[in-house]
Formats: structure tokens, C-alpha cells, sequence
């Protein structure tokens, strides 16, 4: 997990990823105590797979000497907070908390268990705190913003080829694919994770002549810097990218279109370019 090695922390590393994974939420408490209460009442025949489960993955992945010795051996240390995922947290507080509420006969204590458990549920916090921020319902169907419908129908409106390249900016390029298969994103998603520094993605030889390129375009599209605009160019025509798109105020439109690309259409909040790679003069 991000800031978080094994090379530092040692023993405490797994700790310090549940800390980090699940911050402020207390659910794993509440978690433990429902499985010190199917210890305790001998309940096994159902829960008793969480007991069972959770002693194994207690004795694996989440022990801290075959962590430390073993998944740093095999350099899965980047993508161990993966294993977090399958602690079954949720489903077992939410087959507590059901049988918690159906332990009562009385219909109005069932009611009022209902209550209290989802009170507690609301208090003790939301994994999704953490991770989630400004969260907002998107306003179409296909539940993407409502400028990038626009950017692909200008696309589509101009392009020459079946499948036109383009190359979206962060904003754009990770969830274009979500909705319209029949434009190919040129920057690479992996690529673009590791310019940022994180290797989460895996390891880039950056000598290659593909990362060069995708390199070239994230300096300009991302990171806004506008040292090498043969290299800039270059990738453009090594990529065969028909459309650049860009937020509006965000990259020098003056070096974009000394670069050979041609501003075609504005929406909201983007500029749309056309590049024609197969132009020499370009």
C-alpha cells in the first residue's frame, strides 16, 4: 500500500495496512467480537465458517512473520493490500447484526434491535470514508459526466478512421473506456500510474520506445510541461493519435497547436483537438 514497506515497518507492516485499509471504521471490531461470541456460545454450524476462515488467513496472509519473510521474497509487496479484500468483514457483521435482531421473539424488540444495530452500524463508521470523497450521483444513465457524452460525439463527428485514437488527460482517460468502446484511449493506464511514481502497476523499462512516448504525451497532458515538443510531437505520429483532448485552461493551447494539432470543438469544460499524423509537415 502506498507509504507503507515491508523494508521499514517489518513485523508491524501488516498492522499498519488493516490500519490504513480501514481507517477510522470500526467494523473490524465489531467483526472480532462476533467471532469471540461464536467461540463463546458454540454456535458453530453456520458462523463457524468465519472462525474457521479467519484462523487461516491468520496463520497465512496476515501473519506477520510469513509476510515478512516470505511475500517480500517473492516482491508481492505492492499488491498486498489486495489480500485485505478477503477478510469477509462485512458479510459477517451483517450476519451478526441479522442474528442479533432474530435472536428476540417479540416482534417490537426485533424492531427496535433493527434500529440499534443499524445505529451502530451508521456511528461506528463507513469504509467508504475513506476512500470515497466529494461523491456525487452522476446524472445519466450511463453514469459517466455528462462532458465526456459530448467530447465522444464530437469525436465520432469528425472522425476519419473506425477506431479513432485520442489521447484524454487523467480526468477523462480512466473511465472513457466505461463508455465508449469504439474510441481507443492512446495513454496507457499502467504507463500513466507509473509516471505518477506509484509501481502498483508493475515496472516500465524507461529506456523503451514505448515508454518514451506515452512519457512524452503524460509530460504534456498531465503534468504540463513543454521542454520537448519534437518528442511531444513524435509521439503523437508514433501512437497514430487522431484527437487530443484536453480541460479547458489546463494545457498551453499555443504549444498544442504549434505541435500540428487543430482545435475543432469546445464543450463545458474541454478543448478537442484533431492531429493528422499521417502529415508529413506535422
Amino acid at each position: 500500500m502506498a507509504g507503507v514497506t515491508i523494508q521499514e515497518l517489518g513485523l508491524r507492516f501488516v498492522d499498519a495496512c488493516m490500519r490504513l485499509y480501514w481507517g477510522s471504521c470500526w467494523y473490524p471490531l465489531l467483526f472480532a467480537v462476533g467471532l469471540i461470541c461464536t467461540l463463546v456460545l458454540g454456535r458453530k454450524r453456520k458462523s463457524g465458517i468465519f472462525v474457521g476462515y479467519t484462523v487461516f488467513l491468520l496463520l497465512t496472509v496476515y501473519n506477520p512473520l510469513v509476510v515478512k519473510y516470505l511475500i517480500a521474497k517473492v516482491k508481492f509487496e505492492n499488491e498486498y493490500y489486495r489480500f485485505i479484500w478477503i477478510l469477509p468483514v462485512i458479510p459477517a457483521v451483517a450476519y451478526y447484526g441479522v442474528r442479533l435482531v432474530t435472536a428476540f421473539r417479540k416482534t417490537w424488540i426485533k424492531v427496535l434491535m433493527a434500529a440499534a444495530v443499524l445505529t451502530g452500524f451508521v456511528i461506528l463508521g463507513n469504509p467508504l470514508d475513506g476512500v470515497v470523497t466529494n461523491f456525487a450521483m452522476a446524472e445519466n444513465i450511463y453514469k459517466v459526466p455528462n462532458d465526456l457524452r459530448a467530447v465522444c460525439d464530437v469525436i465520432h463527428q469528425n472522425q476519419e478512421n473506425d477506431f479513432p485514437r485520442v489521447v484524454f488527460d487523467g480526468s477523462l482517460n480512466s473511465i472513457v473506456r466505461q463508455y465508449d468502446a469504439g474510441i481507443a484511449t492512446v495513454i496507457s493506464r499502467n504507463a500513466s500510474i507509473y509516471r505518477s511514481g506509484s509501481t502498483v502497476a508493475g515496472n516500465y523499462d524507461e529506456n523503451s520506445s514505448f515508454y518514451k512516448r506515452q512519457k512524452a504525451l503524460l509530460d504534456v497532458i498531465d503534468y504540463h510541461i513543454y521542454e520537448d515538443k519534437e518528442g511531444f510531437q513524435a509521439a503523437l505520429k508514433k501512437s497514430k493519435t487522431d484527437f487530443v483532448v484536453t480541460q479547458i485552461g489546463l494545457v498551453d493551447h499555443d504549444f498544442l497547436t504549434e505541435c500540428g494539432c487543430e482545435l475543432i470543438a469546445q464543450t463545458k469544460s474541454c478543448y478537442i483537438y484533431r492531429f493528422d499524423y499521417s502529415n508529413p509537415r506535422k
